[in-house]
């Protein structure tokens, strides 16, 4: 598994992981909102990840302060980042993943029900498809 230098980055890349994995045990536990809203933000540390990979070390303190507030949440505006950084473009089915995957937010705390298990395993599927891409850029 690849590791990013920069320590930031690292912090990062760490939380994605441990988030997907906390989101296949809510998924086996038929907590598919939960598995959902977690996946989500691996995809999310994953980016930001990959943005603070991209990016050069001097501007690591003013990126991170970028992170706060609901923009930072995006998937949109971090893949932007990491474009403006001179990121590698996302190939085609990792963006058709990102797509499958964009109808998350923050606002999936406040759901009290459950999403279809279907919906919450193709969303798990397109997080790994992600991840696992991410790996190969850090």
């Amino acid at each position: 598994m690849a590791t990013p230098s920069s320590s930031d980055a690292r912090l990062f890349y760490r939380c994605a992981i441990r988030r997907f994995e906390e989101a296949q045990i809510l998924l086996r536990a038929e907590r598919t909102t939960g598995a959902v809203y977690l996946a989500g933000y691996g995809i999310e540390c994953t980016l930001k990840s990959l943005v603070l990979s991209a990016a050069p070390a001097s501007q690591t303190s003013s990126i991170l302060g970028s992170f706060r507030g609901q923009r930072a949440h995006g998937y949109e505006w971090l893949r932007e980042q990491y474009y403006g950084y001179k990121g590698a473009r996302l190939p085609p089915d990792v963006n058709h993943h990102l797509t499958l995957a964009s109808y998350w937010s923050t606002n999936l705390r406040y759901m009290p029900g459950d999403l279809k298990r279907g919906e919450a395993e193709d969303f798990i599927e397109a997080v790994a498809e992600i991840i696992e891409w991410a790996r190969g850029r850090l």
